[in-house]
């Protein structure tokens, strides 16, 4: 795939969850459209800057792109960063939560839509992605309390 239609591609998906995230944050949370959208767009912006460096830099280096988008958002609103109150500013008005009923809508689609060939493989591959989907949630949740009672958040 070239570069330009990497681009193209990646912009029209960063499009579909600007107006997911848009929905979601006004719909959930009450905040105005203009804060939701100013909000959305910075952190679509920071995941498609990060996912183009990412492209480019996977000739010399063998990285997720997911290193990348957080490297960037990292860089943008670390206190050095010029930009880093409006940065901190916008993305305050952005609930991460807010698309997670759509993106577990999507999850189950995709999952549904495959789940046929899944179920070939066998019972025993269905038991281990249970343990292995409950596992990641709990120590997830254990990790996330630890860090917050640490921190003194709870």
């Amino acid at each position: 795939m070239s570069f330009k239609d990497f681009f193209v591609n990646r912009l029209g998906l960063m499009l579909v969850v600007w107006v997911m995230v848009i929905v979601a944050n006004v719909v959930g949370y009450g905040v105005t459209i203009g804060q939701a959208a100013a909000g959305s767009a910075l952190l679509c912006a920071i995941g498609l800057i990060g996912l183009l460096i990412g492209k480019f830099v996977s000739r010399w280096v063998k990285l997720p792109s997911m290193i990348f988008v957080a490297l960037t958002g990292a860089l943008l609103a670390c206190p050095l960063s010029p930009i880093s109150s409006t940065v901190m500013t916008l993305a305050n008005y952005s609930s991460f939560m807010a698309p997670t009923a759509a993106l577990g809508a999507f999850a189950g689609i995709a999952i549904g839509k495959d789940f046929k060939d899944f179920a070939k493989a066998g019972w025993k591959y269905i038991i281990i992605t249970i343990f292995v989907i409950a596992g990641t949630f709990f120590f997830s949740a254990l990790v996330a309390d630890i860090v917050l009672k640490v921190t003194g958040q709870i």
